[in-house]
């Protein structure tokens, strides 16, 4: 064999280890993006659940189980902030999993009472629902970010959330 020979096999030794890279690469990109949305459906599931506790118990009136019932829920919103920041999710489940934090953050303040058990029974330390305060600062941010872009007057407090969520909800 001459030297041309063996320039050839090198050549074409690389071209197939790049397209099995490629393959590669699309394989594992697609492998993320199938745990996301697995992952996400059973969030979903776990937080359908401890709404359903939760409202039940406050239907019921039971006040111990109402506080235990929000523990759990906020134990488990916990956890998909902290997935959310951990960047577990990718692409589709990532955006939709941004759009369910929002909108669960929003129904959950709203919530009669829920600040005052959160403060006065949940809180245990600096670092107790960490990743929600992030996540709420994190939704001030883009709140305070899209008036900016808007043109709108710009409060010095943040919006809804400053009048039912404690300053130490969103404040780190």
């Amino acid at each position: 064999m001459s030297l041309g020979t063996y320039d050839m096999i090198a050549t074409a030794s690389l071209g197939v280890a790049g397209a099995a890279l490629v393959i590669a690469w699309y394989g594992i990109l697609r492998a993320n993006k199938t745990t996301s949305a697995a992952t996400l459906i059973a969030l979903n599931e776990g937080l359908r659940q401890g709404w359903e506790r939760y409202f039940d118990a406050n239907k019921k009136a039971e006040d111990s189980r109402i506080t235990i019932e929000l523990a759990e829920l906020l134990n488990l919103f916990e956890i998909a902030c902290s997935s959310y920041f951990e960047k577990s999710f990718s692409g589709n489940s990532r955006e939709l999993l941004e759009e369910y934090l929002d909108s669960t953050l929003e129904s959950l303040v709203k919530y009669p009472d829920t600040a005052e058990r959160v403060t006065e029974k949940l809180i245990q330390s600096k670092t107790t629902f960490k990743y929600i305060k992030k996540y709420v600062k994190k939704l001030i941010d883009r709140q305070m970010k899209a008036k900016e872009n808007s043109g709108e007057p710009i409060e010095q407090e943040p919006t809804i959330l400053s009048v039912t969520v404690p300053p130490g909800w969103y404040r780190l």
